[in-house]
C-alpha cells in the first residue's frame, strides 16, 4: 500500500513505482526509492482468538464429545466414562459441568495439597494411520501449574504388550507410543511423549514454540489444542506428530517411529487433567480449576488448513 501511495504523489518516481519512463535502458533521473518490506498488518493473537470451529457440520468430524446435554452439577466417574466410552477412568479431583460463556463445560478442580486428583481415562478407538484430535481448555484465575500436570493425547497400544507406554517405563520395540501433552511451571506448555526412540526414563519433553519462545499457557485464556498424528512406516523412522495451539503451529517433529514393524496404529485416547509426578512436591497449594470442551476427533484439521 505504501509504494502504491509514493506512485500517486508524483510522476517523477514512477521508474522506480513499476510504471513507463523509457526503455529498460533508459538512465534513471529520479531518486532511488527503496523497497519497502511487507509489514503484517494484525498482531499474534494465539493467546486472545481461538478459532470458530462449527463442530456439527465440520467435515472430517467423527466425534465429538461436549457437555451441552449434561445438567449442572457434579460430573461422576459413572458420568465420564459413559460420555466418553471409556475402557477405564476415574474422577479423582472434583468435576462439575457449568455453565461458562454461555455453554456448559466440564470444570475440573484439583484440591489444594493434593496431586494426581483431576480425571484421567482411557478408550480404544478404530485402528487410524492418520488422525486429529482436538479439545479447548481454559485454566482458571486461581489455577496453580505447581510443577506440572498430564493432558490429553493420542496413543498406539499393542494389544500383546499389557503395559501400557506410560508411567516412567521403558518402552521397547512394538511396545506402543503415548503422545500427550504437559503444562509445566508456570503453564510451560511441552509434548510429553513415549515413542521407540525415546532417550529420557520418561516421556521426552519437547517444549512448545511460538515465535521463536518457548510457550506458556496463561490463565483466564481458552485454547483449542489440536494434534495430528500420521503413523511411520515399518522400518522407519518418518512418523509425524504436530500441534496447534489457537491455529498456530507450536510442535512439529517428522522423525518419529510409533510402530517399529507397523503391527498397529493409532487405536488409544488418552483423556486426562492432573498433577503428577509421583511425590508430594507436584501438589498444588490452592483448589485449582481447569475448564475442558469439545473432545474431538477428525479426519481432517479444525483449526487450520493442512
Amino acid at each position: 500500500m505504501k509504494k502504491l501511495l509514493l506512485c500517486v504523489f508524483t510522476g517523477t518516481f514512477l521508474i522506480a513505482c513499476g510504471g513507463s519512463g523509457g526503455s529498460d535502458d533508459s538512465p534513471q533521473t529520479g531518486p532511488i526509492i527503496p523497497e519497502i518490506p511487507d509489514v503484517p498488518t494484525e498482531p499474534a493473537n494465539i493467546h486472545d482468538v481461538v478459532p470458530y470451529v462449527n463442530y456439527e457440520s465440520a467435515p472430517g468430524i467423527i466425534d465429538n464429545i461436549n457437555f451441552d446435554n449434561q445438567q449442572n452439577g457434579e460430573y461422576t466417574s459413572g458420568m465420564f466414562n459413559a460420555d466418553f466410552n471409556n475402557e477405564w477412568g476415574s474422577v479423582t479431583g472434583k468435576a462439575n459441568v457449568v455453565d461458562k460463556n454461555g455453554s456448559n463445560q466440564l470444570a475440573v478442580t484439583h484440591p489444594k495439597d493434593n496431586y494426581k486428583k483431576g480425571i484421567s481415562g482411557g478408550k480404544d478407538l478404530n485402528e487410524f494411520n492418520e488422525l486429529y484430535f482436538s479439545y479447548e481448555i481454559t485454566f482458571g484465575k486461581d489455577y496453580d501449574f505447581s510443577m506440572g500436570g498430564k493432558m490429553p493425547g493420542l496413543a498406539g497400544l499393542n494389544s500383546n504388550v499389557s503395559a501400557k507406554p506410560d508411567g516412567c517405563d521403558s518402552v521397547g520395540e512394538d511396545d506402543g507410543f503415548s503422545l500427550r501433552s504437559m503444562f509445566r511451571e508456570d503453564g510451560r506448555a511441552i509434548g510429553y511423549f513415549y515413542h521407540q526412540d525415546k532417550t529420557n526414563k520418561c516421556g521426552d519433553e519437547i517444549d512448545y514454540q511460538h515465535e521463536g519462545k518457548n510457550f506458556s499457557f496463561k490463565r483466564e485464556k481458552t485454547y483449542l489444542i489440536e494434534q495430528y498424528v500420521k503413523m511411520n512406516d515399518a522400518n522407519q523412522a518418518n512418523g509425524i506428530v504436530t500441534i496447534y495451539v489457537n491455529g498456530f503451529k507450536v510442535l512439529e517433529r517428522k522423525n518419529m517411529t510409533f510402530s517399529e514393524n507397523g503391527i498397529y496404529a493409532i487405536n488409544y485416547q488418552y483423556t486426562q487433567l492432573w498433577h503428577g509426578g509421583n511425590s508430594n512436591d507436584w501438589a498444588v497449594d490452592r483448589n485449582s480449576t481447569a475448564y475442558l470442551d469439545n473432545f474431538t476427533l477428525s479426519t481432517q484439521p479444525l483449526s487450520y488448513t493442512k
